[in-house]
């Protein structure tokens, strides 16, 4: 999808896109500023009242951004003009939700593996117990 195509038919997705994109050049310059190891753990959220506003990730981000910024506030002053202070807020990412599987195999598959278990049970003993373990695992 090309959103810059659909951003010329709509002047207020264009308006959000170029918004957007102000914001990611901005969080870009700012992690030129701070420290490499924190770049993953923080991200720039906007700036408010002459408030910089960082997301941190977890606590242990926001207190080493919170125990730097005061001596990095002139840099990041040069990158926005209206910024006259610095306020991390932890944000917490989602746990990553646990993989399941959704393999399903019809009874045509589980048939078929069964068969080739049964056959290569003499020549490849270990080929044909996983084959079967797949099979008992899928069986219905």
């Amino acid at each position: 999808m090309d959103l810059a195509q659909l951003g010329k038919r709509n002047h207020l997705l264009a308006g959000l896109l170029q918004q957007s994109q102000q914001w990611r050049k901005l969080d870009a310059k700012i992690k030129t500023v701070l420290p490499a190891n924190l770049h993953p753990h923080f991200q720039t959220a906007c700036v408010e009242d002459g408030r910089l506003v960082l997301l941190a990730a977890n606590n242990m981000a926001a207190s080493r951004l919170k125990m730097i910024l005061p001596a990095m506030l002139p840099k990041l002053q040069t990158l926005h003009t209206g910024v006259r202070e610095v306020v991390v807020r932890v944000v917490p990412k989602p746990p990553a939700q646990p993989k399941t599987n959704s393999l399903r195999l019809s009874e045509a598959a589980l048939d078929s593996f069964d068969e080739a278990a049964a056959k290569l049970e003499g020549k490849h003993p270990e080929l044909a117990a996983a084959l079967a373990e797949l099979v008992r695992k899928h069986s219905r």
